[in-house]
């Protein structure tokens, strides 16, 4: 198995392929930063005549999702230019951007754009509407690079990415081991197998996702969320009419509000409560894919599951540490009961993320005082903690924030130059081989 972490601003963005080959890719980062470093290399899957198995998409926050909307709306522009080029449109002109490859499936909770349609149990709710990916205007891309607007809400890219997702559009399936419903936790617990790798769903459980859309609920009735969604019906209509497809908006995530101490679940959204986790297995190697989840909520899928007995600890190959390391997420008690050969922070120094405190609190874990280091075997092995960023490639006001986390691991490897190691990303991405 191979994890590949990309370059991907404030977000998150991992391409993760398995021994036979099959591919997953959790999470697209930001738009800019989709198409600076992530195309180029899912391009290149596309020119071998490859494709992504599966495209998970944690949770709903634009650093998580706007990504993978570029990456429908180029397959569309593609699509588009494909079809005018084959109709004898000599005049279409080629996308400027890469063509990314095709993607079999999505994993993605979303709710439906009208509020009486989120009126069922969670159990039977099915994910966003999708309708939607054929053929589009030939001058769509144009067209979309001069009308994209920014609204001030994440659940109107979750409700995009759905409608760009459907037979209209793309025809991708979403959650389809769910019967294209919400995936969460279930009991008992049944690994999805993507070839051979198996995803354990950790999170979310059921209780989390009727809250995230009773919150939903009040964004649609809200006067924001229905200019929102008339925007995005009437965009829709416009393409549709022409040739049967759908437009849409980029939007902004809310940001979460700071706070001064590790792991209150009070200072975490519901959208980031509601993050999709899995544990990855394949061949004996182990996965904690973690989104923007909350420690506590980690650690309860993981006994809910019986990857872990109540109170026990657990140690995995990598471990993606949730939230981009913010201090909100993240616990002594979580590091003490989970370690990893590998930690994967994924942050450029956006709101404070990576924490200071959080990288502490992992080292605390595995070469602090005794009464902070975990009791789990494998503390005492070798460790490396990766970054997605540096102080390099920063932008300048995050630049003094990666010097920070820099110098953190520069004093600490030079006390531990046997246990411990570190890497700051200098490129577009860097890889772990397991």
């Amino acid at each position: 198995m191979k994890i590949q972490v990309f370059q991907s601003d404030k977000g998150d963005c991992l391409l993760i392929t398995g021994a036979d080959g099959k591919r997953v890719l959790a999470d697209g980062g930001m738009r800019g930063s989709f198409s600076d470093h992530v195309a180029p290399s899912l391009s290149r899957i596309e020119k071998d005549g490859e494709s992504i198995d599966v495209v998970y998409v944690s949770h709903i926050d634009q650093d998580h999702i706007a990504g993978i909307l570029k990456m429908a709306d180029d397959l569309v522009a593609w699509k588009t230019f494909d079809f005018q080029k084959k109709s004898g449109n000599t005049r279409a002109r080629k996308p400027q951007s890469l063509r990314p490859p095709e993607f079999k499936q999505v994993w993605n909770n979303a709710f439906h754009d009208q509020v009486g349609k989120n009126a069922d149990e969670i159990e039977d709710m099915l994910a966003a509407q999708a309708r939607a990916l054929t053929l589009i205007p030939k001058d769509f891309a144009r067209e979309a690079a001069a009308n994209y607007a920014e609204i001030a809400h994440s659940k109107a890219e979750a409700v995009k990415l759905s409608r760009r997702l459907g037979t209209r559009q793309l025809g991708v399936p979403v959650n389809p081991e769910f019967n294209h419903g919400l995936m969460f936790v279930t009991d008992p617990p049944e690994a999805i197998k993507v070839g051979g790798m198996n995803f354990t769903v950790i999170g979310p459980f059921s209780e989390e996702l009727d809250k995230l859309r009773d919150e939903w609920n009040d964004w649609l009735r809200s006067r924001k969320g229905q200019r929102a969604i008339a925007k995005i019906r009437r965009d829709q209509t416009r393409d549709e009419d022409r040739l049967h497809a759908s437009a849409v908006d980029e939007t902004l995530s809310v940001l979460l509000a700071q706070a001064s101490h590790l792991g209150d679940r009070n200072d975490v959204s519901l959208p980031n409560l509601a993050s999709l986790m899995f544990y990855l297995e394949e061949d004996g190697k182990s996965v904690l894919l973690t989104g923007d989840g909350h420690w506590q909520d980690i650690l309860d899928g993981l006994e809910s599951t019986g990857i872990v007995a109540e109170g026990e600890g657990l140690h995995v190959d990598i471990l993606k540490v949730q939230h981009h390391g913010s201090e909100h997420n993240w616990h002594h008690d979580f590091g003490k009961r989970v370690t990893a050969d590998h930690y994967v922070f994924c942050g450029n120094g956006a709101s404070g993320n990576p924490e200071p405190a959080v990288v502490d609190a992992v080292l605390d874990s595995r070469i602090g005082r005794s009464s902070q280091r975990s009791t789990n075997p494998e503390t005492d092995n070798p460790f490396k903690l990766w970054f997605n960023c540096s102080s390099d490639v920063a932008k300048p006001n995050y630049e003094p924030h990666m010097k920070k986390v820099e110098k953190i691991l520069q004093t600490a490897e030079s006390r531990n130059p046997t246990k411990l190691k570190s890497f700051f990303l200098k490129g577009s991405s860097f890889s772990i081989d397991l």
